[in-house]
Formats: structure tokens, sequence, C-alpha cells
């Protein structure tokens, strides 16, 4: 286990795309667990048996050709660990990507992932590929950019009576979601996006907006005491949690929700569920009570300007959760990229359930 605590890293930028996480970069993660003889499953539910249905309608739809391309040994580790903030032509994916499936195939596919996360969650992926799509013939390097460049992958065959885990992602975006009966993890889960301001279903958005807006709301529900504990620095610092950090738990600093009064813990748990709410609402429900329950023992911290909307790092860690909302260098302006990053730090790749003692 590495434990980290926060430095000043220059963002500086790789290749053009913006700096990357701590221990990533194209060498990305690494991830030695090994399985469990026997896993225990327990009970099923009405959501994971639909999960597993649209997973089966979905890979029904494939050629013996695709399915053998998208389909991985449980205990693949090196897929696993096959996910990063960059495009596929620098890291390298497993499994399918969007552009090689037909119209039905990726109606399936949506459907899957309607089922696995919710509205919020779908939304958000679509608004990400949505702006990797701007990137298209741009000026920088000669990369895959494009919603067709994101990939889908299965390790283990979808069971209610089995483990198995769901990959989707691409550039910024990396969902790892571990099923085991009727438990989910969704650790790590890398989101964000370039460009953050994007026309999307004839409106402009600015894909982070919940998530900023909520971390304002806490910062500015604080006393004088308490802002100076939170605000940890002016210069934003490079998110930790990335590719390469399996393993890593960062030092708790800021405000500890034990500090806070009533309306200040529900306004940080706001933050929380703006990540946590991109799960289906089984999963996000269950992992909102652990971290509830452990709120005394949770921390806020701020690194960066409050000024302009989207300019500053921050984080929330604790017993049950380590997120953080990392801006990047683009251009000169630093609100329209980011590199944000979930990990439970008990369960990542739902190494609590699977893993062998």
């Amino acid at each position: 286990m590495r434990i980290l605590r926060s430095s000043v890293v220059p963002l500086a930028l790789i290749l053009g795309l913006g700096a990357c996480s701590s221990g990533g970069g194209p060498d990305g993660e690494t991830v030695g667990i090994t399985i469990a003889d026997n896993v225990e499953v327990g009970a099923s539910d009405a959501k994971a048996e639909s999960i597993v249905s649209a997973a089966e309608a979905f890979l029904t739809t494939l050629s013996d050709e695709q399915r053998a391309a998208v389909v991985y040994d449980f205990d693949d580790n090196a897929q696993r660990a096959r996910w990063s903030n960059f495009p596929t032509s620098f890291v390298e994916r497993g499994g399918i990507m969007r552009k090689d499936l037909s119209q039905d195939q990726l109606a399936a596919l949506d459907a899957l992932l309607r089922e696995v996360l919710s509205a919020d969650g779908f939304r958000n992926a679509r608004m990400q590929m949505a702006a990797d799509d701007t990137l298209v013939g741009g000026d920088g390097p000669a990369a895959d950019f494009g919603s067709g460049f994101y990939y889908v992958a299965f390790l283990g065959e979808p069971s209610t009576d089995a483990p198995w885990m769901l990959q989707f992602g691409g550039h910024h975006m990396a969902y790892n979601m571990t099923f085991v009966g009727a438990k989910a993890s969704f650790s790590p889960m890398l989101t964000g996006g370039q460009p953050l301001t994007i026309q999307f279903e004839g409106k402009e958005v600015y894909i982070t907006r919940e998530e900023v807006a909520a971390s304002r709301n806490f910062l500015g529900s604080l006393t004088e005491s308490q802002r100076g504990e939170a605000i940890r620095g002016d210069a934003v610092i490079n998110i930790l949690l990335g590719p390469g950090a399996h393993g890593t738990v960062i030092t708790d600093e800021g405000v500890r929700g034990a500090d806070l009064d009533e309306r200040q813990r529900e306004l940080l748990l706001a933050v929380v569920e703006a990540r946590v709410g991109q799960f289906n609402a089984r999963d996000a429900a269950a992992k909102m009570a652990e971290v509830r329950a452990t709120i005394g023992d949770t921390w806020f911290a701020w690194w960066g300007p409050t000024e302009p909307f989207g300019a500053a790092y921050f984080r929330v860690t604790g017993p049950a959760i380590m997120m953080e909302y990392g801006p990047q260098e683009m251009g000169d302006d630093i609100t329209e990229h980011a590199h944000n990053m979930y990990r439970d730090p008990g369960n990542d790749y739902g190494a609590r359930w699977i893993a062998a003692d």
C-alpha cells in the first residue's frame, strides 16, 4: 500500500494532452489481485438480474469473433488494469470499440450502460464522448480522438452466480464495474473530459457543472476558520489516484466531517453524491450509506483559486471513499480539461469480495 501526501506537481503538457495522473502515463495501472478459489457471491436481486440480462442481450448481438475479442478470463489482471486518461493511440485498450459495432449492437450496448449507470451517469458518458468528438482533426498530436474509440470489455461471463466485470471507456473515461451477486464496485472510475463546455442536445453544457457547484456550495458554507483548514494552497495540484495508483491511500487533509454542523455535513454528502450518483440507484444508495455512516471521519480539501468556476482541485477522503476533481492545463484555460478519479479505499476492483486472503 502506498500512502501519498499532497505536493504541488507542475501541470506540464504531455504530448499536448495535458498532465497525466501521478503514477500514470502510458504505462498505466498495475493490478496483482489473486482471485479466491471460492468467491462467496451471495443472493441475487432484481437489479443484478436485469444487469446480467442486458449484458447477455448485448453479447448475443456479437459474432463469434467479436465475442472472443470482448470476453476475457475473470482473473486477467492485465485487462483489468487496461484503462487510462490517454487516448487509445497512446494506451491500448482491450475489447471492442464502438466504431466497430453495428447500429443494433450499439443500441444493445447503450441499453446495458443505461442499466448499469444512472440516467445522469449515462448522460455523462455521452457528454464525454461528445466532447472527444470535438477534438477530431484539431490541433495537437495525431491521436485516436472521437466517440468511436471507446471500448467495451468483459472479464468473466455475466452471471448472478459468479463474479464478473464490465469495462467501458477511452480518452478521459474509465468505468470499471465488478459485480458479485447483488453487489457492485465501481472502483476505479475515471471521468472528466476535454473540453468541458460543449454543445449537447441543442444546448451549451458544462460537463462537470453539478459536482463543481456542489463543492463550491460546501466551501461557501464553512466558517472562516473551517475554510482555513479546508483550503490547503493557492495552486492546483495534480491528482494522486489515477492510472498506476492501485493500492494508494491518500493522507487525510482539510476539514473533517466530525467538525461540521448537520447542514454542512449534508452539503459534503452532496459533493460525494454528485459523483457517486453516476452509479445506478441500487449501488449509489449502498455507497452513500457507507459514506454517511463514516461521515465523521471523512475529509474535504481544496487547492487552487475559488474563481473562476472549475479552476480548483478538490478531494474527499475517508474510510469509504477517495475522490478527486483535477483541472488540467489546456492552452490558457484550466477550467476546460479535468481528470476526476473515484476509488473505494477498501474495495478497488471489488477486491474485498473476490481476492484470496
